[in-house]
């Protein structure tokens, strides 16, 4: 994700990482010196995230989930 495509209020899902892609939330806050968006999740919990490891919740996705792996996120 670019940081001209970002906005603070927008929905995102983590879609890089381990059992956390799939996870949406509200960006929160960004800094754009270490390319990362605070992020918070359901309501409650807030974490800084990279820009590559979060999407647009407008743009057409697919979280694949297979018994005994990670979930996977494909853009459609």
């Amino acid at each position: 994700m670019k940081l001209e495509n970002l906005t603070i209020g927008q929905e995102v899902v983590r879609s890089k990482g381990d059992y956390v892609v799939g996870r949406i939330g509200l960006i929160v806050n960004i800094d754009a010196e270490k390319n990362r968006a605070q992020v918070e999740w359901n309501g409650n919990t807030k974490t800084w995230v990279s820009f590559n490891a979060i999407e647009l919740t407008s743009s057409p996705y697919d979280i694949i989930r297979e018994k005994g792996k990670w979930p996977k996120y494909m853009k459609k």
